[in-house]
């Protein structure tokens, strides 16, 4: 199963009430952009850490981002959310099917 089909199917999972924090976004959004700047550009990893829109509204749209940008975009995000968020990343939806 590719990263980005994976990446569908937990989007409902992530986004949902309090599953991720503020804190834990800003970092998965700052990794992708300091470790992978080819992944989230300095404009883009500002547009998903701007506090005036909702934090599910940014996390939804970098997944979106994510997902249109292709497998390798998605697999590091899952990286970065293994890092930042281990036990809510071995809860994924998609894991437990693996």
């Amino acid at each position: 199963q590719s990263y980005s089909h994976r990446l569908q199917h937990d989007m409902y999972f992530l986004t949902s009430t309090s599953r991720l924090n503020e804190q834990v976004v800003d970092k998965i959004v700052l990794q992708l952009n300091r470790v992978y700047p080819q992944i989230l550009t300095n404009e883009e990893a500002e547009k998903f850490r701007n506090p005036k829109a909702s934090l599910h509204t940014r996390l939804s749209d970098l997944l979106k981002h994510l997902q249109k940008k292709g497998d390798r975009h998605c697999q590091e995000f899952y990286r970065a959310l293994q890092i930042n968020a281990e036990q809510l990343f071995n809860d994924l939806p998609s894991r437990k099917i693996l």
